[in-house]
Formats: C-alpha cells, sequence, structure tokens
C-alpha cells in the first residue's frame, strides 16, 4: 500500500512538473499562463495561478469556473515592473490584452486595454496573482 502511495505521489509530482518547466523566467512563465487562456485551456493555466498553491481548487473545478463569455484575442508583453511593488508583494507585468470585455455589453470592436498583470514568486516559481471581480487583492 505504501508503494501504491507512492507511485501515485510522484506520478502528481511528474504530471505537474511536465506543465511547469524548472527554471522559467517571469517573462516565459506570463506567456505560457496567458497562452493556455487565449485558448481556453484552463487546467494547464491553474498551474500557473497563485490559487493553484493556495487553495484546495482542483483544476478541473476551475476550468469549470472559467468564463466562456470572455475571449481574449491577442496580448502582448509590454515590459517588467520593479519586483515586489504590486499587491501583496507582487511584481507588475505591463500588458496588451485585446478582447470582448466586458462581454454582456455588445462591443462590435475589440477592445484594447493595458494592464498591469500581477506575479508572484513562490517556492523558486511565479504565479499569477488572480484579482477579486473589483480589481483587488
Amino acid at each position: 500500500m505504501r508503494r501504491l502511495f507512492l507511485f501515485f505521489l510522484l506520478f502528481i509530482l511528474a504530471c505537474h512538473s511536465g506543465i511547469r518547466p524548472k527554471g522559467e523566467t517571469l517573462k516565459e512563465s506570463w506567456k505560457r499562463y496567458w497562452t493556455y487562456t487565449k485558448q481556453g485551456d484552463f487546467k494547464k493555466a491553474f498551474y500557473y495561478e497563485h490559487l493553484s498553491i493556495s487553495t484546495k481548487i482542483t483544476p478541473e473545478k476551475y476550468a469549470k469556473n472559467q468564463t466562456k463569455t470572455l475571449t481574449i484575442k491577442a496580448f502582448e508583453f509590454l515590459g517588467i515592473g520593479k519586483e515586489g511593488s504590486g499587491p501583496m508583494g507582487s511584481t507588475p507585468v505591463k500588458m496588451r490584452l485585446v478582447t470582448n470585455w466586458p462581454p454582456v455589453v455588445p462591443i462590435k470592436e475589440d477592445r484594447v486595454i493595458v494592464i498591469n498583470d500581477y506575479w508572484i514568486k513562490k517556492k523558486g516559481r511565479w504565479y499569477h496573482l488572480r484579482p477579486g471581480v473589483t480589481r483587488y487583492w
């Protein structure tokens, strides 16, 4: 039974590390997260979310709760701010986002917004700091 548990634990760690390559820079983590989000691959994006290490939520539950009405059409990296200067000691990544936000209001053109996307480093890896609905953490 102990061997079975050890095998299961190693399997889970191997799957998790395959999604999060070691030594990713902030820019690499940011790009991978937004690529997964744009593709709608929320199970993989989950492993880049800070809540993946701070709560008991599963990738399946996270993916199920993602909005289906928000479409990420494009994103662009603009720069990295001062490390630790954001909420909860996070680091801002300035980015351009092309989306249909807000999805409830019919907008004919794409909406282009420039935002600070906040990231926090835990245990040597960068994680997306997900804001609440009101953009407060």
